[in-house]
């Protein structure tokens, strides 16, 4: 995880499909956070098969969005409701372009 220093703590980049312990990265994450502290996930629907999760591999974005919810709420110490904005680019042809969510949770 790579770190950086912030008013409100420390901020870093980790993506919730390759995650392992991802309770445990949270309640770390909490620890060094200071109260109304951000931390913010971003997920897409694009991974590497073989280093995602299993049970990634099998849901859809909704689900996704719903287990990162579940991570902030076992690990405990941020505030609720946790916020999610649909990010995905538009193209001026409406072509497809990959879906990007982020998730965004303030600690209490």
């Amino acid at each position: 995880m790579h770190v950086l220093s912030g008013s409100h703590g420390r901020s870093g980049n980790v993506e919730p499909d390759y995650l392992i312990e991802p309770i445990k990265v949270l309640k770390e994450a909490c620890r060094v956070l200071k109260p109304g502290g951000k931390i913010i996930i971003s997920q897409s629907n694009r991974c590497f098969p073989s280093k995602a999760i299993s049970m990634w591999l099998q849901m859809n974005d909704r689900q996704h969005l719903e287990l990162i919810n579940g991570y902030f709420q076992y690990a405990g110490g941020f505030e609720e409701p946790r916020k999610a904005f649909d990010i995905t680019a538009t193209q001026p042809d409406n072509s497809y372009c990959d879906p990007m969510f982020i998730i965004e949770a303030v600690k209490a």
